[in-house]
């Protein structure tokens, strides 16, 4: 991992992100950046209002980012780092800036307690869905730890691609965790063959790891996955938002924002 795309609103939840994503590019020697973008206010007829130019605007951002970068740095002695200012809308620009640079993951905070607050709460989980590299959604307030444990939610429903797995297993050695894969299975669910054949070819490969296999049961795929999360003391939940399967339920709009809302760990989604 090379560098780190970290975009952010200035809030206190984002700035907690771009600290643990400072920890994460020490620990991985990694370059970050530090991304702010802004919306260009239009202006609205008969409405009189006081426009702020856009040089100003920019030029304030920059300032702002400056200032985040400088309280990094004193924290996070040797870190690389860079700041970027762009004008446009959230998401496409930060997908831009992912591909431009050549981010290798996104962190992003995201607010619990079951809601958000902010729209950028919302725009973490659309890029979850979006991004081509992995994205980390860090929990308000969540403080960086290397976990004991990282949980791989899979519903084998399709073959694991490579590079997946090859990102699961970077993180399970760049954090020196455990790797725990669960299957939530409904009680009346059958195995078919071509699940048969995507768990022997996951297994395949994660042989050179230390991983163990869980299943547990229930009706409730978000019930269960955080029920699996607290009974194993899993530090990391890594997920696979798949077009169509079990675990895409959580991936849809509510669904989505519901299990990232509620999570008290990071959140990793690996894009296919």
């Amino acid at each position: 991992m090379k560098t780190i795309l970290v975009p952010t609103d200035f809030s206190a939840n984002a700035e907690n992100a771009a600290t643990y994503a400072a920890k994460l590019a020490l620990l991985a020697k990694a370059k970050l950046i530090l991304l702010n973008v802004y919306s260009v206010p239009l202006p609205v007829a008969d409405v009189p209002v006081s426009m702020i130019p856009i040089d100003e605007l920019e030029a304030q951002c920059m300032a702002d980012l400056k200032n985040l970068q400088n309280k990094i740095a004193l924290k996070h002695p040797g870190l690389k780092s860079e700041i970027i200012t762009k004008a446009g809308f959230v998401v496409e620009e930060i997908l831009l800036m992912a591909e431009e640079y050549k981010a290798d993951l996104i962190v992003m905070g995201i607010l619990g307690n079951g809601k958000s607050t902010s729209v950028f709460g919302s725009n973490t989980t659309a890029l979850m869905k979006k991004a081509k590299c992995p994205v980390l959604a860090i929990p308000a307030g969540l403080t960086f730890k290397k976990p004991e444990k990282i949980a791989l939610a899979c519903d084998y429903s399709a073959i694991v691609p490579e590079h997946v797995t090859d990102t699961v297993k970077y993180f399970v050695h760049l954090l020196g965790s455990k790797l725990h894969v669960f299957n939530v299975l409904k009680r009346a669910e059958l195995v078919t063959y071509e699940k048969a054949s995507a768990e022997v070819n996951l297994e395949n490969s994660l042989c050179d790891i230390e991983h163990s296999l869980h299943y547990p049961s229930g009706e409730n795929l978000l019930e269960e996955t955080n029920h699996f999360i607290e009974t194993n003391n899993i530090g990391m939940l890594v997920m696979i938002p798949h077009s169509r399967n079990l675990i895409s339920a959580m991936f849809h709009t509510s669904s989505t924002k519901k299990m990232a809302f509620h999570t008290k760990i990071p959140l990793l989604s690996i894009h296919e």
